[in-house]
């Protein structure tokens, strides 16, 4: 929905500096891309790389990169009806993917997923006014691993109508997911012209890309489909203890992936994410409810209006409705992780009704309200005194 409301987390000035921090960063320390295919084509514009086999990246390619990243776009639904306009001044949200174990509705035990559960928790989505982006919601553990998420892309084409994000396990399965994507869009043509599918895209902070997602973002990229480009950032493990140091390395990491993709296809649409958590120094564990995590991704959703792009956040924990509400201010245009529970673990359909509210809540927080002749009221005030 609109967002009429809203939070400037971070100042202008304070935007700049993480920008030219990270900025420094590429240009000085490199990125590391586990891909020949992709430091080759880095290097036919303009990049270089060290003894240690990172890519350098002059400031002038990764603004240009950044310059032709859509503000905004279409990411098209089954028909019409069911297409949302992902921008800056709009809100929506998508369920939580992927869990390895659900709650039984019918037993209530804790138990692994099974590809039957990806249908039935799809179609709980699919009704559900809030929730208005599928995301593959758990990896099923009764198919083969190297075909598991061929399996939830045939789920999603086939049980829901609106926009899918999907996440690919090899290059082979990319391209083939895609093929899925033509036959059910009605083929090539038509899926240029409506593309329904995204495709999800972690990197390994700190600036690192593995093979895997470098080939499948450059094969989506040339589809000319969306990419999601999720950063994960641990702040005082992989990441400075500082807040600041920690946006500045998650900014790094996406405006390195940002660069390669949009060589590969200029003005391919790109979603900035954001997954912050922190580490807990006293038990080793990562932490993704705790306070720091809301500031981290309050200001990463910042960073994204900084450069006029589109912020896909993850928001998780038991602080749910503040988590959600605080990055929404300050500028994310998808709030992901609905439904989700056990740092990720375990995806629970009874939680996705509870988040669904909660969105419903935030979107008519954020929608403010009109202030006009009609509104105001004022005859109707001195007629009735």
């Amino acid at each position: 929905g609109g967002v009429g409301v809203g939070l400037n987390f971070l100042r202008e000035k304070d935007c700049e500096k993480i920008h030219e921090a990270s900025l420094e960063v590429l240009h000085d320390r490199g990125a590391y891309f586990d891909s020949e295919t992709a430091r080759e084509v880095l290097r036919d514009h303009g990049c270089w790389e060290d003894a240690d086999g990172c890519t350098h990246f002059p400031r002038t390619l990764v603004e240009s990169a950044l310059e032709a990243v859509p503000a905004e776009f279409v990411h098209r639904g089954r028909t019409p009806d069911d297409d949302i306009h992902m921008a800056q001044d709009q809100v929506y949200a998508s369920n939580f993917g992927e869990g390895i174990f659900t709650h039984d509705l019918e037993t209530g035990e804790r138990r692994s997923t099974v590809k039957q559960d990806a249908v039935d928790i799809l179609r709980v989505v699919d009704s559900l006014d809030n929730i208005h982006i599928y995301n593959r919601a758990i990896g099923p553990q009764d198919v083969p691993s190297e075909s598991a998420s061929m399996h939830n892309a045939e789920v999603a084409f086939c049980y829901t109508s609106k926009p899918m994000h999907l996440v690919s396990g090899s290059p082979f399965q990319t391209k083939k997911m895609i093929k899925m994507a033509e036959i059910a869009a009605g083929g090539k043509e038509e899926l240029k012209r409506r593309p329904r599918t995204a495709f999800n895209h972690t990197t390994i902070s700190p600036l690192r890309i593995s093979h895997e997602a470098c080939e499948n973002a450059m094969i989506v990229a040339e589809a000319g489909l969306p990419n999601h480009i999720l950063v994960m950032v641990q702040q005082g493990a992989t990441s400075p203890i500082s807040y600041a140091g920690s946006v500045a390395v998650h900014n790094a990491d996406f405006l390195a992936f940002n660069t390669l993709l949009q060589c590969v296809n200029r003005g391919n649409p790109t979603l900035y994410g954001a997954s912050a958590c922190v580490m807990d120094m006293k038990k080793g564990l990562s932490l993704v409810a705790a306070p720091e995590v809301f500031v981290l991704n309050a200001a990463m959703a910042r960073m994204s209006k900084y450069y006029n792009s589109i912020c896909n956040d993850v928001q998780a924990g038991a602080e749910r409705a503040l988590n959600r509400l605080m990055t929404a201010l300050a500028g994310a245009s998808v709030l992901f992780g609905q439904g989700m529970l056990e740092t990720g673990l375990t995806f629970d359909i009874p939680t996705l009704l509870v988040d669904d509210e909660i969105i419903d809540y935030v979107l008519r927080m954020l929608a403010g309200f009109k202030v006009d002749a009609t509104t105001l009221s004022t005859d109707l005030i001195k007629e009735v005194g």
